[in-house]
């Protein structure tokens, strides 16, 4: 056991290829969605605060949906620990966010194996944000 503040005594593992490759394009997505919601909570409606890129709907871990807008929104530090341990208020946020209908189809586009082009994600980001900018 080592104490708090103690140096590492084995080096941590290098991140793999599809990590170092997302990395840029979830600063990018980060951004436009703070962006979008003009710095804002979109649960509590605080301003000012540390905001977070939740994916309520389906996780990040899925790549069909992870840069998908609706699947995301902008929220602070506390409300996302508080969305993450309350999957039915989560669930009722979302809902109420962007209908069940949209749920289904961000659900159904998360199974599908298409694999999705992260170069035009890229691009259409990038102008997305420089249109925000404006």
């Amino acid at each position: 056991m080592s104490k708090l503040g103690a140096k590492r005594k084995t080096p941590k593992k290098p991140m793999n290829r599809k990590q170092i490759k997302l990395l840029p394009l979830d600063l990018l997505f980060s951004k436009l969605v703070r962006m979008k919601a003009d710095n804002t909570c979109e649960y509590c409606g605080k301003q000012g605060m540390q905001l977070h890129c939740h994916h309520g709907v389906v996780g990040r871990r899925y790549r069909n949906t992870r840069f998908e807008e609706d699947n995301c929104a902008c929220i602070c530090v506390g409300c996302h620990w508080f969305l993450g341990d309350f999957p039915k208020i989560n669930a009722d946020f979302f809902l109420k966010r962007i209908g069940s209908e949209r749920i289904e189809q961000l659900q159904n586009l998360a199974r599908s194996n298409n694999k999705p082009d992260l170069d035009l994600i890229k691009q259409l980001l990038k102008e997305k944000i420089k249109i925000l900018e404006v």
